[in-house]
């Protein structure tokens, strides 16, 4: 009686799983204090300035190759996670001085949730069209293709958790260390997926993946935890337009230097303490006073 009674608890754990009505996602992960992920505006150290958008895509292609070819050396693999918009752009004109891509496992800050073959809305095949297949990087970690956030979500962190550490490194608590995470920063702040006053970005013990509704059709992003423990975080703003003859140079004062903004306003601010920030002059005009750094030194820092 007991093991027919099990039996059909089971089946009756399965059906609300299969509708939904249990969640599958992991459980929230218990930090201890000195590894908690952190909330605060706190002071940005490693912040370069450079004279033109030229030497900026130049410190971000060394630095991608730099972390491509100590951690190949390491551990024979490479884990990097890349947003879309800008940082597209910049990848666009790498060309790679070895066979890093090929030893490489490719995943995204953030997605959209469409067709993954789609190049007028997905990162995935925005990035295959301009760098991606050229490089020969075949080990990309994609979407389902979906519109559903949540289980785009829970479906990408599960395919994250299936990676050998020896792909994917965790920390103590269980985190995954992305070699490189390059991330892009909007108008308003917003990092990946993480959007101002919205619940997302208060996510910092839980899972790797959350689903956004911000926007429609909803997408993916990487957690704040996960963008900040990476082994190198890298932000770079450069290039302006007509509509924007300083580029993005207000969201980089509120997102490095104002000390009254906290990341639940701005949550680019929240990689503060994490991230290199590298831009070019236009868009580190509000920062004068931080004067003009180089290259080497933007690749240098760590």
């Amino acid at each position: 009686m007991a093991r027919s009674t099990s039996f059909l608890l089971l089946i009756s754990i399965a059906l609300n799983i299969a509708h939904g009505f249990v969640s599958t996602r992991p459980t929230p992960i218990n930090l201890s204090p000195s590894t908690a992920t952190s909330l605060n505006a706190a002071p940005a150290t490693k912040v370069h300035i450079l004279s033109t958008e030229s030497e900026v895509n130049a410190a971000v292609h060394t630095i991608v190759e730099s972390a491509a070819k100590d951690a190949i050396a390491k551990r024979g693999h490479f884990a990097l996670a890349i947003p879309g918009g800008s940082v597209l752009k910049v990848l666009s004109t790498l060309d790679p001085s070895f066979d890093w891509p090929t030893k490489t496992t490719l995943a995204f800050v953030n997605h959209k949730c469409v067709d993954v073959t789609d190049v007028s809305s997905a990162i995935e095949a925005q990035a295959r069209e301009k760098f991606v297949d050229r490089w020969g990087l075949t080990d990309v970690i994609s979407l389902g293709g979906t519109s559903d956030g949540e289980k785009e979500a829970t479906e990408y962190e599960a395919k994250l958790r299936a990676l050998p550490e020896s792909k994917l490194p965790r920390d103590d608590d269980g985190f995954p260390m992305f070699d490189l995470c390059l991330v892009g920063v909007g108008d308003d702040g917003h990092i990946g997926s993480l959007y101002p006053n919205r619940d997302e970005i208060d996510i910092i013990n839980g899972p790797w993946i959350t689903s956004s509704y911000k926007k429609e059709p909803p997408g993916i992003s990487l957690t704040l935890p996960v963008m900040q423990r990476a082994s190198k975080t890298v932000i770079s703003a450069a290039g302006k337009s007509p509509k924007y003859p300083n580029g993005k140079a207000s969201a980089m004062r509120l997102a490095i230097a104002d000390e009254n903004v906290t990341p639940k306003e701005f949550p680019a601010s929240a990689l503060r303490e994490n991230a290199v920030w590298i831009l070019d002059e236009p868009n580190g005009s509000e920062m004068k006073e931080m004067g003009l750094s180089s290259v080497e030194k933007a690749v240098g820092d760590d």
